[in-house]
């Protein structure tokens, strides 16, 4: 017999264990559970990825109807794993009902890794940055509840990436000055602060916030004494007064001069396209 047919005989005998009637119930679902394991594994071995995805579904509703909740968050688990080769929304489902039973256990932790996954798939797989910045969201609660600083914090700025992105400046703002703040006493994320306060200082000139954007730069001096002598703070200031003149000519002079000492990632010439777009466009940043 081949392993796909012996897979397909084990997945036959299993549903009519979890649809046959009888006075023993529980033995009847672990029996099924079991064998729809089996066929899971060896639909994986094939790489069935859908397949084995469905069945470990099914033995973890098995599970369920046993009452054996853990080992049904463990299988979900398994079965997102194979989705994620192909089936993404599937891939969500099964891990949102991991992340279900881990949260009424009181995992929070480990609720949060799962989300996480699912925040990936919506970034990665299924380009929903709105969706991932959700997710990414509710994973840095959650880390942030366990005191987990550092997993929070990499979601948080994973939302406030996103939320520029899509134009949502006033929540990418909050989110980079609050890793910011989170990161003052730390030695090993101190050095990162004049990235934070730069981007979120970019978000608040391109949602055309002057009087805020000078505002906030004064309080990154203030939050971190050596962020004045920075060449990101110089670099904000110096767009600041090129978008306020409308100096298109000394905005585009100070970006080239900045990239040739450190190489604007993809992100920030997004969003210093914007500002120029805005001042291109008769100052509507304004």
């Amino acid at each position: 017999m081949s392993e796909e047919r012996e897979a397909q005989a084990l997945l036959a005998k299993a549903d009519k264990k979890a649809t046959t009637f009888g006075w023993f119930g529980g033995n009847k679902f672990e029996e099924a559970a079991e064998l729809y394991s089996k066929a899971a594994n060896i639909f994986k071995l094939g790489k069935r990825w859908k397949e084995a995805g469905d069945a470990f579904t099914k033995a973890a509703h098995m599970q369920l109807q046993l009452n054996e909740r853990d080992d049904a968050a463990t299988t979900f688990i398994n079965a997102a794993k194979c989705y994620k080769k192909g089936s993404f929304e599937d891939a969500i489902t099964c891990l949102k009902q991991a992340i279900e039973i881990l949260t009424d256990r009181g995992r929070f932790q480990a609720a949060a890794g799962h989300q996480k996954d699912i925040a990936q798939i919506y970034e990665s797989d299924l380009i929903d940055l709105e969706k991932a910045m959700q997710a990414y969201e509710i994973a840095a609660d959650w880390y942030a509840g366990e005191e987990a600083t550092a997993l929070a914090n990499n979601c948080l700025l994973k939302v406030a990436t996103f939320a520029a992105t899509l134009e949502q400046y006033d929540k990418a703002i909050e989110k980079f000055e609050q890793v910011a703040t989170a990161s003052l006493d730390n030695q090993l994320t101190k050095w990162s602060l004049k990235e934070y306060f730069l981007k979120a200082g970019l978000c608040h000139i391109a949602f055309g916030d002057h009087i805020g954007a000078k505002r906030a730069i004064e309080r990154y001096c203030d939050m971190d004494v050596t962020f004045a002598s920075t060449r990101e703070c110089q670099f904000l200031m110096a767009i600041l007064e090129a978008v306020e003149n409308d100096d298109i000519e000394s905005f585009t002079n100070k970006v080239v001069e900045f990239d040739q000492l450190t190489k604007l990632d993809n992100w920030k010439t997004t969003i210093l396209l914007r500002i120029k777009k805005g001042i291109q466009e008769g100052g509507s940043l304004t």
